[in-house]
């Protein structure tokens, strides 16, 4: 046997025996966690929910929720505001372990801040679920990915972020460019035909939503001080799925790039980044952007109120 063919199986046999004890020799460049990331979309009709249910979901929220929807000046606010609060408790109950049946009144919550909602220290440590929501016009969409605890550090926790955006026609997106946009994104939209450029204006600010509610640091983070570069970005497919009716294909552009302007956020922190953007009809569209995790899948759903309640009753 020569010595090169002795080297090279000694390496191997190394790998191996290093394999077989759980070390990962050739970590993922993208962070320590794989998980799947879970996105409902919830329409916000309030036809849809009935006094009687109502009635029932109010008991779910705290006291201080409670104040917080009856602040709303019109009633169907106040009824969007109860669905908001809902959804969110009930889909954490679903998606949650059956083991630990967690009802949706028994959620806590916490607020970073700027108001960014997560679970208290218990429920997080219990379930390893981090979420965010958002919500525009007529469509509430809720992230969610659950965490293996034991394998974060505080190096690699994540975080997560999502937006939904209404396209508005009314918007006269050109005086706004120079106030939000770094100089390169505004260049690169005013480049675009003009009858391209109000569809990526909102898709540069559905990302950078998505990325500052990530942070949540609300906007004392300067949306000039990150851009998205969309010279590598790839595009996907993923499955939409609604109860009782065949799951549809819908476009996915992802590995869209993002930079940073300042000087305390590294090289390395920016390729930690996953963003998503993606329509979710002629009007809406969402960006989802997160942070230290590997492998990543989307699995969405859109989820109506009724079919909701209805799986509550039989988990």
């Amino acid at each position: 046997m020569s010595d090169r063919l002795i080297f090279y199986s000694a390496i191997i046999l190394f790998i191996l025996v290093f394999n077989l004890y759980g070390v990962n020799l050739f970590p993922s460049s993208k962070g320590a966690v794989s998980s799947e990331v879970m996105l409902y979309f919830c329409p916000l009709n309030i036809n849809e929910i009935t006094p009687d249910q109502a009635e029932f979901i109010e008991p779910w929220l705290t006291e201080d929720e409670l104040i917080k929807v009856s602040r709303y000046i019109q009633a169907t606010d106040r009824d969007k505001g109860l669905m908001v609060r809902g959804y969110l408790r009930g889909i954490l109950s679903l998606y949650s372990a059956i083991d630990l049946n967690i009802k949706p009144q028994d959620w806590r919550f916490k607020y970073a801040e700027k108001g960014k909602p997560t679970l208290t220290a218990e429920f997080n440590a219990s379930t390893g679920i981090k979420f965010n929501i958002s919500h525009s016009g007529d469509w509430l969409v809720v992230a969610l990915i659950t965490c293996d605890q034991a394998s974060i550090v505080d190096d690699f926790d994540i975080e997560l972020g999502v937006d939904i955006e209404r396209s508005r026609e009314s918007t006269n997106i050109y005086p706004i460019l120079s106030h939000y946009f770094t100089q390169i994104e505004a260049d690169e939209l005013l480049a675009l035909p003009e009858s391209c450029q109000r569809a990526r204006f909102f898709d540069l600010w559905a990302l950078k939503e998505s990325y500052i509610k990530a942070k949540g640091l609300g906007l004392a983070l300067s949306l000039k001080s990150f851009s998205f570069d969309f010279s590598e970005m790839i595009q996907s497919t993923a499955l939409l799925k609604k109860s009782g009716e065949k799951a549809k294909k819908f476009c996915v552009l992802e590995h869209i790039g993002l930079n940073f302007h300042h000087s305390d956020m590294s090289i390395h922190e920016a390729k930690n980044w996953w963003t998503y953007l993606a329509k979710l009809d002629d009007k809406y569209r969402f960006a989802l952007s997160l942070s230290n995790v590997a492998n990543v899948t989307l699995d969405t759903e859109i989820l109506t109120f009724k079919t909701m309640l209805a799986r509550l009753s039989i988990k």
